[in-house]
């Protein structure tokens, strides 16, 4: 799930352009080619945006000009320079006025001197440092002579051509009275040249490499040549032409490459470029659509598109969304991802998740800079969550929610903010071949009510701002959706926040309808945890509540609550008497239907953010987790409520990607909460797993899931945390309203 891109290994700078990128302030593309600005792209269009950021030109092996040029500007000289790109060079002497035969421009086959053909070189700039000249020149002279050496062009009748990205640029009318540095540098370095084992080596070079030259096999093929080993180049970065970027709508990239028959793919589901070369560069481009699956060379891409080198990317998004899928059965499943965006454009992605195994899928894969709705259907039932890692306006967390198993008419949501530094969302899906119409009923703790309609289009997803609803700045809100022409819905709300000097974000999904009695496991109040019960009321009259706070020991707190009609209603519980510094679960029970979430703001260990999760109507005896992760930087905490009266003996099954299990069975004491931190069990250190939680003596429990992340696959460390409630069934059918690949 986690991990960092190549990227991020190679250029702390280059990631400072991609992250001015992604946040949406790039106007316009250098070498403007095929590709559209991202300041033309229009949201809403259902024509995704792709955004492709490369560094570099041409095709990196040898001497990068940009870093000769830095390099000299810092001091070095030409021999320094020489040896700084070629490895385990000698430097010798030739005659400057042996012959050679040069066709011009013109067509024309001209023989000169060594010396005089290098006048006539157009190369560099004469305003160039003398040093990076001079090293030039070197390079120059004896590029020339490895031509004539390996008769690269004898059965044409000459040595060298003209032509830049050939052999080298040449114009047999430049007015030498205008270069005069040019002139000078291959004066002071007449007749000297680069050996390698006592012959001229191909002293081949491009304008610039990027951050890091290539080995000549790696682009050319061919045997190994050891001067031509690729390196890290610690100066080109400080070139104004270092970094490109090319934007194109999918209708752009599609027509581009279904132009072609070795790139025609149909309708474009996704682009894989992860294999690449030693220093980065695009070594094979694996193109899939509606007609299967192409692959071809990273030149033969970047050459299509209109690029200046192989070294790029999709550019990182500022939301990366992945779908988690535990198959908790015997048998492995068919899982098919219907993804739905706002225009109610639908693409299909399938995979088998495998017996007692859990499954990752990255949407930003086949859905990108998009909003986005899911539908997960499996031939065996399955439990799926999402989680979600981002870069909101400068705001870095991740949120984590658990699907919705199915539709409906009417969606409640106890928690929502628009005042000080929050932003609200409901996002609503609807996976039917009909409109739906939605009236949104907005509570505030006052008990007045708010109301607005909006339509959402069949198979498609749509969003609504509840900041910019008036009436509802700077309140507290919850929230009641219901489609008023029977069309069944999914909805899902996303918050964002700054909050005492911590920003993040948390999400949860929608409850179909009041209950009774709700039960939350996890909830903290210790070191700089802040938690909040929050309850909506919907009925017109009173909700009469009673809170009961069971803590890690076994002590139970309880609390009443009057709660207004149509109204939302707020606990924070670190402000309820005995529960200072406490791990505890909640039990919340009142006389008429209530709707009941939590939220947790924290900063664990240095990591800063919220999370959010809605109540569960009853215990049970098995829950589900399909999310949890303890490589790179994530813990993982599951938490176990016992409501009861009775110790519960519990087994935990911790199921992990390649279909192995782990058990470990506990005692969870009476009218308790416990806690189990899984980065510290044996076997799960550094991987990926789901979770089934059982009672072995039929007690009834309640699972959620706390997960704390330093989220560093995009390279500007989305850190954070997120919580998940579990379920108690598996089910064929997932939902999910809220998902975003970013811009």
């Amino acid at each position: 799930m986690s991990g960092k891109n190549w990227f991020s290994k190679i250029s702390k700078v280059f990631l400072f352009s991609v992250a001015i990128l992604s946040l949406g302030l790039f106007s316009g593309m250098s070498d403007a080619g095929t590709g559209v600005p991202q300041k033309e792209r229009s949201g809403g269009t259902g024509d995704p945006y792709y955004l492709f950021q490369g560094r570099g030109r041409a095709h990196g092996v040898g001497m990068c000009m940009d870093g000769v040029y830095y390099m000299a500007k810092a001091g070095a000289n030409y021999h320094q320079i020489l040896s700084y790109y070629y490895t385990a060079i000698t430097f010798s002497a030739t005659d400057d006025a042996r012959p050679i035969r040069v066709k011009g421009r013109d067509g024309q086959i001209r023989t000169m001197t060594l010396h005089d053909y290098l006048y006539h070189l157009q190369e560099e700039p004469d305003n160039y440092p003398m040093e990076e000249l001079k090293a030039l020149y070197v390079a120059a002279r004896t590029y020339a002579l490895s031509c004539i050496a390996r008769g690269k062009h004898a059965k044409e009748g000459f040595d060298v051509c003209s032509s830049g990205n050939c052999c080298q640029a040449f114009d047999e009318n430049k007015d030498l009275s205008k270069y005069p540095n040019n002139c000078a540098a291959n004066d002071l370095t007449r007749g000297e040249i680069m050996t390698y084992n006592g012959q001229p080596i191909v002293a081949a070079y491009c304008g610039s490499c990027g951050g890091h030259t290539e080995n000549n096999e790696d682009v050319w093929g061919g045997k190994p040549i050891p001067y031509l080993r690729g390196r890290v180049c610690e100066y080109c970065w400080q070139s104004p032409r270092y970094a490109w970027s090319y934007g194109f709508h999918r209708s752009q990239l599609e027509a581009i490459l279904n132009s072609q028959a070795d790139t025609q793919i149909g309708n474009l589901y996704a682009i894989d470029l992860s294999a690449r070369t030693p220093g980065g560069r695009v070594r094979t481009a694996r193109l899939t659509g509606s007609l299967g699956t192409k692959s071809v060379s990273g030149a033969t891409l970047a050459g299509r598109l209109g690029f200046p080198g192989t070294l790029f990317d999709l550019a990182s998004s500022n939301f990366d969304e992945y779908i988690l899928v535990l198959n908790p059965n015997e048998r492995p499943a068919v899982v098919t991802f219907t993804f739905m965006q706002p225009d109610g454009n639908m693409t299909n992605e399938i995979a088998e998740v495998q017996a007692r195994s859990r499954f990752s899928l990255k949407v930003n894969d086949y859905v990108q800079f998009s909003e986005v709705s899911v539908r997960v259907v499996s031939d065996e039932p399955i439990v799926c969550e999402r989680a979600m890692y981002f870069n909101y306006r400068g705001t870095n967390d991740g949120s984590a929610s658990t699907g919705l198993p199915r539709v409906s008419q009417r969606w409640y949501f106890a928690e929502g903010y628009t005042a000080e530094n929050f932003d609200t969302y409901i996002l609503l899906e609807n996976p039917n071949d009909e409109e739906a119409r939605v009236k949104f009923t907005f509570m505030t703790p006052a008990g007045r009510k708010f109301e607005q309609e909006a339509k959402v289009a069949a198979c498609s997803r749509m969003t609504l701002f509840v900041d910019q609803v008036p009436g509802l700045e700077q309140t507290e809100v919850s929230v009641m959706a219901e489609s008023e022409n029977g069309v069944e819905i999914v909805a899902d709300r996303s918050m964002y926040f700054e909050r005492k000097g911590i920003d993040g974000g948390h999400c949860s999904q929608g409850i179909a309808s009041p209950s009774n009695e709700w039960f939350l496991a996890e909830g903290y109040t210790g070191e700089e945890f802040d938690t909040y019960v929050l309850i909506q009321n919907p009925h017109t009259e009173e909700a009469h509540t009673e809170v009961s706070f069971m803590k890690e020991g076994g002590k139970t707190i309880k609390k009443k609550y009057t709660i207004k009609p149509q109204s939302r209603f707020t606990i924070p519980v670190d402000e309820v008497p005995g529960l200072k510094s406490a791990q505890f679960s909640t039990k919340v029970s009142s006389n008429v239907g209530v709707i009941v979430e939590r939220a947790m703001y924290f900063d664990y260990r240095g990591l800063k953010g919220g999370s959010g999760s809605p109540a569960v109507t009853s215990p049970s005896t098995e829950w589900y987790l399909a999310e949890g992760y303890t490589a790179d930087g994530f813990d993982t905490w599951v938490l176990i409520q016992n409501p009861e009266s009775k110790l519960a003996s519990v087994r935990v099954e911790f199921m992990k990607p390649d279909g192995s299990v782990i058990e470990k069975n506990y005692t969870v004491k009476e009218h308790s909460r416990f806690t189990i931190h899984a980065d510290a069990i044996p076997g799960l250190e550094e991987t990926e797993f789901s979770t089934r939680v059982k009672s072995l003596n039929g007690v009834k429990l309640v699972v959620e899931r706390a997960m704390y992340f330093d989220y560093t696959a995009t390279g500007d460390n989305r850190a954070g945390g997120h919580s998940s409630n579990g379920v108690n069934a598996s089910s064929s059918c997932w939902y999910f309203a809220e998902g975003y690949t970013g811009f």
